[in-house]
């Protein structure tokens, strides 16, 4: 019997799976090839410098390749696919970060498709649990069993919110009518002032934790709403069949990326942060520890906060300084329990709870396919994630474990693997799955999200027209930003 944990130490999202043969592992390998690979030699000019090697700079670089422009992508990680990272488990090999797949997620179903990787659709067969505000009910579907009024009330609230999610401009919320008093409060303000019952708040209080890996007092009410309109609604956001909960990849989705970067060989820098970034009116150019590298113009994809802690000469200007700051990245711890049988199957649950009862979850069935065993993953998100993410690892464990057992008995306390990704204390990557604006900060920084400063342009799923907080996000922000760049090439 083996139980590890994830270290964080030679290398570092809910939201929220990975079983890689010899062929695969090799394409895993190919990346790293590429940090010791010379043939982008110190000092060399490009067309396009792109920061960052997850989904959104992966995109971009073998979009503005594929046009005929030459680039470098520099990744300050010693691997790629940013907030998405394969882990092994009981001899499989699952995502540790970003995981599912929505039917609307057109661009990453079509990378998919592209490279032969199937869709898996996530095990919703039985009974879900929902405990919440000291009521504990079954249920199946998509909607959690709260008391008859408590119901109705929570209809009327999600109404609500797809009301403001069908008139909000998802990528321009600064625009919209009411944007500075939705602005002015947070998700947790608004809940106070449309949901009266216990259940119904701590409901909503659980699906902002698991959609943005935040507390509610901690995010913006327009925030929210704009998150949910790039989705196509709340609905979608919670939802497992037919939301972004509905599918996971045959050997994980980390495998895109692996591909992805193995295409773009030794133009994909791996250990080279970007220190400096120098523009001029000839050009930009990028320090690492690796080298200089000069382009006409850079993309740079991080998240921003982590985009802010790169020097920049001449300076940014102030809105978009002030942006940076005051973009954290959510709190998200991502487990997998391995156990020899999936048992809570046996008794008709699908493995999904969500509970305020606990500081793990929610979590779900995410069991071997094709062969035996049972599996769960599941989140600290938010709150629980700050107050774990410094404990011994043993600890976390065993939370999680005591979590589990809650709900599906001892049986859940003896798995037979254990693995975590704490994403709070991951360098250089420090939280996830999104950033989380609070009060104020959109109607006062929005535009510079997007707007280009000089020779430098952004990307990263923050800046997404569609699917903000996702990797199907990630890549449309790559392709949207390689056509803004070859525009001006």
């Amino acid at each position: 019997m083996t139980d590890r944990e994830e270290t964080q130490g030679a290398h570092p999202s809910r939201r929220a799976a990975l079983g890689l043969g010899a062929g695969l592992a090799g394409l895993a390998a190919a990346p790293m090839a590429a940090a010791a690979a010379p043939a982008v030699a110190a000092a060399q000019s490009v067309d396009v410098i792109v920061v960052g090697a997850g989904f959104a700079g992966l995109t971009a670089a073998r979009t503005l390749r594929a046009a005929g422009h030459s680039v470098v992508v520099l990744e300050a990680d010693d691997r790629v696919g940013g907030r998405t990272k394969p882990g092994r488990i009981s001899g499989e090999t699952v995502d540790l970060g970003g995981q599912w797949v929505g039917p609307t997620q057109t661009r990453l179903l079509a990378l998919a498709k592209a490279y032969g990787v199937a869709v898996v659709p996530q095990f919703a067969d039985g009974k879900n649990i929902a405990d919440l505000a000291g009521r504990r009910a079954d249920y199946e579907g998509e909607v959690p069993a709260l008391d008859p009024a408590a119901m109705a009330e929570f209809g009327e609230v999600v109404g609500k919110i797809e009301t403001l999610a069908a008139a909000i401009p998802g990528t321009h919320p600064w625009t919209y009518a009411g944007a500075a008093e939705l602005d002015s409060q947070t998700i947790e303000t608004w809940i106070l002032a449309n949901a009266k019952t216990d259940a119904v708040r701590s409901a909503l209080r659980m699906m902002t934790r698991a959609l943005l890996s935040a507390e509610a007092s901690q995010v913006s009410m327009l925030a929210f709403a704009a998150y949910a309109a790039t989705a196509g609604g709340f609905g979608a956001l919670i939802s497992t069949r037919g939301g972004a909960q509905d599918a996971t990849f045959d050997g994980g989705v980390w495998q895109l990326a692996a591909r992805m970067a193995a295409g773009l060989g030794p133009a994909v820098v791996l250990g080279a942060p970007v220190l400096v970034l120098r523009q001029d009116d000839a050009g930009v150019v990028a320090e690492t520890p690796k080298g200089p590298w000069r382009g006409r113009y850079a993309v740079v994809t991080a998240p921003p906060t982590l985009a802010g802690r790169i020097r920049y000469d001449p300076p940014m200007p102030a809105a978009r300084d002030g942006l940076t700051q005051r973009l954290p990245m959510g709190c998200v711890i991502k487990a997998h329990v391995a156990y020899a049988r999936p048992f809570w199957r046996e008794r008709g649950f699908t493995g999904l709870v969500l509970s305020d009862r606990t500081e793990f979850g929610p979590w779900f069935d995410h069991s071997p396919r094709g062969r035996p065993g049972g599996g769960l993953v599941g989140f600290f998100d938010g709150g629980p994630a700050q107050r774990w993410a410094d404990r011994p690892p043993a600890e976390r464990r065993a939370r999680v474990l005591a979590d589990i057992a809650l709900y599906f008995g001892d049986e859940a306390l003896s798995p037979v693997d254990y693995l975590e990704e704490v994403w709070t204390r991951a360098a250089p990557h420090r939280g996830g799955y999104v950033s989380a604006p609070g009060p104020g900060v959109i109607t006062a920084f929005g535009p510079a999200l997007y707007d280009p400063v000089g020779r430098i342009h952004w990307a990263g799923t923050e800046t997404a027209d569609a699917w903000v907080g996702y990797i199907d996000g990630a890549i449309r922000s790559g392709e949207r930003v390689a056509d803004e760049v070859g525009k001006r090439l």
